[in-house]
């Protein structure tokens, strides 16, 4: 292991620090996750409209009157607002993403913030949006939201570009500065609306479709790669294997796939909301209740696992102390506590349980056999309660009931070896004192 750890913790520390360091990655990434209230917010709202039909229980007990309640409830004025407040959020989820990944980059270029933002709203509505009778929602949603990247980078670029050569109007010091700010951005902004202009004409004539397209286009290989069962026991292996020699999987692996999996779950929204099929089966957030359920390496099940069988004096600590938090997914403390970074007894179920627990889920998903997600629900849910909201299927929850009692198993002999050898040095500790 640590053979291991040696060879990778260079190239790892190099990639990390550039996602860390890289103005451009670091703002898409810190965007993002300042958007995730705003998916949150869609996915209640959608909870609120999506009243399953009351009938599929049968008149006659307690739930079909829940159901009765929830639909009334749904075609009312409650359904209404909440309809309105799902346009608002999830349907425009790409502009408040847009908005947040220009401030974050305008903001380490040191150039004016807001009016960066202005500039940037102003491009993305001017090629991604049509108004012909209105102004069409094609590319608000979650279909634009590589392009609201795009958008951002680019025009912040261009912005930084024309400062560092001094190409903008510079009033005299004696202008505040919450004057000049603006006059100094209007050479920046004109530009910048001339070359997404000729950009987009460019590539209209070049490729028969304007740049949202274009750009959807070319990343649709990985949205469509993104769903595949191989790519997501990747993703999550490398999730789980890169805390096991100590760095924080997470932090590497969700920069590059989160605008990934944030794009799959906005269209199983946008296709619930139309009465269409979902399409997409690994989305942003409930992934975690699937994968690593109670935390990093499906972590609930281990603790469980340690409560039935650990004898140590430190396993018994360490779960007494953080095992309660992987009821919320907060598996930091028994992470670090136990510990799993180069843990030779607990490494393999660490890895591999989570991937056993995506490919279950991958199968009775896209068989149908429960629901897919299409609801982002907060992350310190209980899993259960997070899969049952996500997908709006019961099945789902008792699923995860009966996949924790199967990691419980696959934990047990890898937590009593190791326990086993925590009491061996635990009796020597003690014999020498």
């Amino acid at each position: 292991m640590q053979k291991i750890m040696g060879i990778l913790e260079k190239p790892l520390g190099k990639f990390s620090a550039f996602i860390q360091n890289n103005n451009f990655t670091s703002a898409i990434v810190r965007g993002i996750t300042i958007s995730i209230p705003v998916t949150i917010v869609g996915g209640l709202a959608t909870l609120i409209t999506a009243a399953p039909d009351p009938a599929i229980l049968g008149e006659g007990n307690f739930f079909y009157g829940v159901l009765a309640l929830w639909q009334s409830l749904a075609q009312g004025s409650l359904g209404t607002f909440a309809a309105l407040v799902n346009n608002v959020t999830m349907n425009m989820l790409s502009v408040y993403c847009l908005l947040a990944i220009t401030y974050n980059l305008a903001e380490s270029y040191k150039l004016d913030k807001m009016t960066s933002c202005m500039t940037s709203a102003v491009l993305f509505f001017m090629i991604g949006c049509s108004f012909d009778g209105g102004i069409s929602m094609g590319f608000l949603g979650g279909r634009g939201l590589f392009f609201a990247m795009f958008v951002s980078c680019l025009s912040v670029f261009i912005t930084h570009v024309l400062f560092e050569k001094n190409i903008k109007i510079t009033l005299p010091d004696s202008v505040p500065p919450n004057v000049s700010a603006p006059f100094e951005q209007l050479i920046p902004l004109v530009i910048n609306v001339i070359v997404f202009y000729l950009l987009n004409v460019l590539c209209l004539k070049a490729t028969g479709v304007i740049i949202p397209d274009f750009i959807l286009n070319v990343f649709k290989p990985l949205l469509s790669a993104s769903d595949t069962l191989p790519a997501m026991l990747i993703y999550v292996f490398l999730l789980n294997a890169l805390w096991v020699i100590g760095v924080n999987g997470g932090n590497i692996v969700n920069s590059v796939m989160s605008s990934v999996l944030l794009i799959n779950l906005a269209e199983n929204a946008e296709a619930y909301a139309a009465g269409q099929s979902m399409t997409h089966i690994f989305c942003y957030s409930p992934n975690n209740a699937i994968m690593n359920t109670g935390g990093s390496g499906a972590a609930l099940a281990l603790v469980i696992a340690a409560l039935i069988v650990a004898k140590s004096d430190h396993l018994k600590a360490i779960t007494r102390l953080g095992g309660a938090g992987t009821i919320f997914n907060i598996s930091e403390p028994i992470v670090y506590g136990y510990p799993i970074v180069l843990n030779s007894y607990l490494f393999i179920p660490f890895i591999f349980v989570p991937m056993i627990n995506t490919t279950i889920f991958y199968f009775l998903m896209s068989t149908n056999i429960i629901g897919k997600m299409f609801i982002n629900v907060p992350w310190v849910l209980p899993s259960p309660i997070q899969l049952a909201l996500a997908t709006l299927d019961w099945k789902a929850a008792v699923v995860w009931i009966l996949l924790i009692a199967l990691d419980v198993l696959l934990y047990l002999p890898f937590v009593k070896m190791y326990d086993k050898q925590l009491l061996k040095e635990q009796g020597q500790l003690e014999a020498k004192n």
